[in-house]
This record gives C-alpha cells, structure tokens and sequence, in this order.
C-alpha cells in the first residue's frame, strides 16, 4: 500500500470521489453472492487499485445487498472500466454482466449516495441499523490497509455523522417494515429478548428464508437448522450462517429440536402438518415453541395454533403492523433525505473551498513571479539600504493590491460559489497562463 501521501505532489481541489457498485436494486441475488468480496478480496484488489498512477484512496464495502468500490482519483473519466475489469478478474465475473448489473457515480452523485447508504435510506429494507456498522469496518479496514488518507478522511467522518443524525433526528429506524423482520421482532416479545441460546428451524431457503435468517442471526441466534427441498440450496445458506441442513421429509423427526420455526417455501400444500407439531411439542416435555408462516400458501397447518405451548402467527397477522410502520418511516425518511442534502452540500462546499484554497495559492505566487521579476530588473545597481526599501514596497504594494480579489473570491466561496470563485480568478487572472510578462 502506498505510505507517501500524494497530497505531496496533488492539489486537494483536483480530486474526485468515483463509486462502482451493485445492489438490490441493480443485481439479482445470484450476482450479488458472486461479486461479493472477502477480505482477502478487499486487500487484493485495493492494493492492485493503488498500484496504478491516478488512484489515491480505496474503501470497499462489501455486504450481503451490496458491494462497492470507493475510490478517490484526479482523473474520474475512464475509471469505471479499470474497476470493472479488476472487480471480474478477482472474482470471475463476465464484464457485460457486471457492468449490466453495476452503477457508476461521480464526485457530487457519489457523495449524496454514500450518504444514503450509511443512512439505510438505500437499503433493502428502509431504516435498519446494520449498514451504519458496516460501513464503519469497512473503512477501518481500509486504515488497516493505508488506503485513506486526507479525502476519505474527511468524508467518512462526515458520513457517519450524516448517519447518526439520521437515527438521533428521525424515526427512519424505529419499527419493523419487513415481514421477515417482523417474524423476528414478535419472535423476541414471545421468547424473550434474548434468543442466544435459542435454535431457529429455517423451512425454505429462497430469498425471504435467507433474510430471516439473517435478521435471527444479528439477534444473537447462531444454531440454525436449515430444511429444504434442494440441499444445494440449504447449503449455500447455512454456509453463511452455519447449522444442519436436511431436506423437507426430516421436518417430523428434527422438529423437536426447534424453538422458533419460520416456514417460507413455495409448496403449495402445507408441509408442517399438525401431527408434526404434536409430535415435537412432546418430546419437549412441553417447552414453548414459536411459529411464524410466511408463505402464501400456507405452510403450516392452521389446526397447529389449538396445540398446547405453541404459538403460531402468519404472515397476515404480520402484514398490519408493517403497513402502520411504514407510513411512518416514508414520513421519516423525508426528513432524512433533506439531511442527507444538507450534508452533501456541506461537503461540496468543503471541496470547493480546498478548490479556492488551491486558486488563491496560484494568485499569489503569479504575481510574486511579477514582482520578483521587477525586483531583479531594477535592484541591481541599488544601495543594499534603497533595495530593501524598494523590496518593502513591492511586497507591500502587491498584498495591498491581492487583498481586495482575494476577500471578493472568499466572500463568494463562502456563499456556496467556491467553484464559480475559481473560475473566475483563473479567466480574469490568466492562472493557467504562465506568462507573467
């Protein structure tokens, strides 16, 4: 990894923020668990990534909705396919897919949209806690692999900021709004909030059953069985999670071992019959067992919820509390979304300062150079006492003459015109010429 700040030989204002990235909304599920990084991923490819001349700073973040490659370069144009070709070469990606299924955002677009993302407003589901901590590790691991410096700095600071406001300022997390989070939450009120040491019976692999699972595990539940049709498929989730896996007929003999049951196949019977159900709650010497079906078609038996120590909701009994929770969080992420572009402007006002900073530098010394010129021209066969008197007024003179533009560009950066502020200087004051004849 680079150890040299390039700051040493780039000015701050030349630098952009460029994102490439896949989502929910952009990818199938199917891609997103193929692009998804390892940390060795995340080593191999910021270290490839820096490598190269106009790539200064790297954060990847890489999540089970999501992955992404921050970057910071001076030369954003072009960029996209450099990333895209590391990204498939790591991972054995085909670049058409990729790219089909991928997003490229620059500098301003970049910014508002990480900004999102720490603030869930991107998110699968609106408003839940996880991505905040997410984000953060990945870019510690970024400090870890000195792939910040100055830029990426300042704006993941920024951006966690952004986050914490959203949940200190607004109701964006409160409330469950999906129905398998929701299975989770009514698990935690029948169980008890601590479901460590609980099994979870996970019927069905597919998308909603995989998200479950997810939200059981961040609740603390790490002992999964896992039942499905295809043991593929369950393998590939309890990979993830970890636990057994069967195939839907040892649903009568594993029942047993389950304390919550959340059932979410596509079979158009039900495959939890009553019988099953008897059968376990016995050999439990009656211990409680919780049972959320929702599929559509029902998956359990409606007869199960007559049985003694069980408890058995389904996905309608679900569906009014997310409805009521989501009207809530659109109200909510409404204010959110008007933080989020205050806090972008921020930043874009931040940048464009360092961008003025940069000018002003440039001013200076242009007409330094002036004076410094003069100054040889005219010094030469003066006493050392009229040459210092002279240099006193040259350098006097030009501070006179630089304060009033200077206070004018700042006065006007500090409006939000630190970019127009720039441009200016350089069209009235010839910065980029280097004549200072």
């Amino acid at each position: 990894m680079k150890k040299e700040s390039y700051l040493n030989s780039i000015s701050p204002g030349e630098l952009h923020v460029v994102i490439l990235g896949l989502n929910h909304i952009t990818a199938p599920v199917w891609l997103r668990d193929k692009a998804h990084f390892s940390r060795e991923d995340i080593r191999l490819i910021t270290k490839q990534l820096l490598a190269q001349e106009d790539f200064h700073e790297i954060v990847i973040l890489s999540t089970c909705n999501r992955s992404e490659l921050y970057a910071v370069t001076s030369r954003p144009d072009g960029k996209e396919s450099v990333m895209e070709e590391l990204w498939c070469n790591t991972k054995g990606l085909n670049t058409e897919e990729l790219h089909q299924h991928s997003y490229y955002l620059k500098h301003t677009e970049a910014i508002n949209h990480l900004f999102r993302v720490v603030s869930s407003l991107d998110s699968m589901v609106v408003g839940e806690n996880q991505i905040l901590g997410q984000v953060k590790e990945a870019y510690e691991y970024a400090i870890e692999n000195s792939s910040v410096d100055y830029f990426f700095n300042f704006l993941f600071q920024a951006a966690f900021r952004v986050g914490k406001r959203v949940r200190s300022e607004t109701s964006l997390n409160e409330g469950a709004v999906s129905i398998s989070y929701a299975a989770v939450e009514l698990a935690k009120k029948v169980l008890g909030r601590n479901l460590n040491e609980r099994v979870a019976g996970v019927v069905g692999s597919g998308e909603m059953g995989e998200l479950t699972a997810f939200h059981l595990n961040k609740t603390g539940v790490s002992k999964f069985i896992f039942f499905n049709r295809s043991l593929n498929r369950a393998e590939k989730v309890a990979a993830r999670f970890g636990g057994e896996i069967h195939t839907l007929p040892a649903l009568n003999e594993k029942l047993c071992l389950c304390d919550i049951i959340v059932s979410c196949t596509g079979a158009l019977d039900p495959v939890i019959l009553k019988e099953h159900v008897e059968k376990a709650i016995k050999l439990r010497n009656g211990m409680p067992m919780f049972l959320i079906d929702i599929a559509a078609p029902r998956d359990i038996e409606e007869d199960v919820q007559h049985i003694k120590n069980t408890f058995l909701f389904t996905i309608d009994d679900l569906k009014e509390v997310v409805g009521n929770n989501l009207l809530l969080r659109q109200d909510a992420a409404k204010t959110a979304m008007t933080i989020v572009e205050e806090e972008t402007t921020a930043v874009e006002t931040w940048y464009h300062n360092l961008e003025l900073g940069e000018t002003i530098k440039k001013l200076r010394q242009k007409f330094n150079d002036v004076v410094n010129k003069e100054l040889s021209r005219h010094l030469k066969n003066q006493a050392p006492e009229v040459a210092d008197t002279l240099e006193k007024l040259a350098r006097g003179l030009l501070g006179k003459f630089l304060h009033t533009p200077i206070t004018g560009l700042k006065n006007l950066s500090e409006k939000g015109g630190g970019r127009r502020a720039s441009q200016i200087a350089e069209q009235i004051f010839l910065l980029n010429n280097d004549n200072t004849d």
